[in-house]
């Protein structure tokens, strides 16, 4: 029998993260409109019954369970996945019973392997359930959901506007400020350390006319010297 899987015993049944003491899993992730699903189904009951106490063949409604789609990443139905010492494969040959057969009692080695995706937190699991179940009566009640939608996006929009005036805002602007302070400080240090240069090449040149003045001066006494003594 094919074992029911959902998004309230998945990770229970599976322990798909937590060590898979429960065996091996195949699981067909599809669709209750698509075509390719309905046509596999028999097969996926055979499957069940040939692979009994070997490996559990199950099913989950994505449509019905859509936090399961999104972390397994289905984009296309029916996905089957095999999940083994969590590690995941994904199958993608013929949907032929022997086929499928082959693939879950070894052949899924050969296919890409996977880490299982971890589970959602508690707080995401509850916000798809709210979804859904909003997703699910504004079907039935589509005026009043494009009402409900239209209330959450303007509120959502009051939110953002309040967070960016007393939260973001004074963040730009106070990093802003330190920017600023910043680049005052670079100017103000490399203003004095120009100021700081030019006063010791003053200083040295000062000196080096100092010395000049020196020379000449030396060299006169020596001569007058002389003169004095040739006398």
């Amino acid at each position: 029998k094919v074992h029911v899987l959902d998004a309230s015993n998945f990770e229970h049944d599976t322990q798909a993260t937590t060590g898979m003491t429960t065996g091996d899993w195949f699981i067909k992730f599809y669709a209750p409109w698509c075509g390719h699903c309905k046509a596999l189904t028999p097969k996926w009951e055979t499957l069940a019954k040939k692979l009994k106490k070997k490996v559990t063949v199950a099913s989950v409604d994505v449509t019905q369970n859509r936090i399961l789609g999104q972390r397994f990443g289905i984009t296309g139905f029916p996905t089957l996945i095999f999940l083994h010492h969590g590690k995941m494969y994904k199958y993608e040959g013929m949907r032929k019973v022997k086929d499928l057969k082959k693939f879950a009692l070894g052949g899924y080695r050969n296919a890409k392997e996977e880490d299982i995706p971890p589970e959602p937190s508690m707080l995401v699991s509850a916000l798809f359930e709210v979804l859904e179940q909003f997703a699910s009566w504004s079907q039935k009640r589509p005026l009043m959901g494009l009402g409900v939608l239209t209330l959450i996006g303007f509120a959502l929009a009051v939110v953002l506007v309040v967070l960016f005036e007393f939260c973001l805002m004074p963040l730009c602007q106070r990093q802003a400020k330190e920017q600023i302070t910043s680049l005052l400080h670079k100017e103000m240090n490399r203003l004095q350390e120009e100021k700081k240069k030019r006063k010791d090449d003053g200083a040295a040149t000062n000196s080096e006319a100092g010395d000049e003045d020196e020379q000449p001066a030396t060299a006169t006494g020596a001569t007058t010297g002389e003169t004095k003594k040739d006398r």
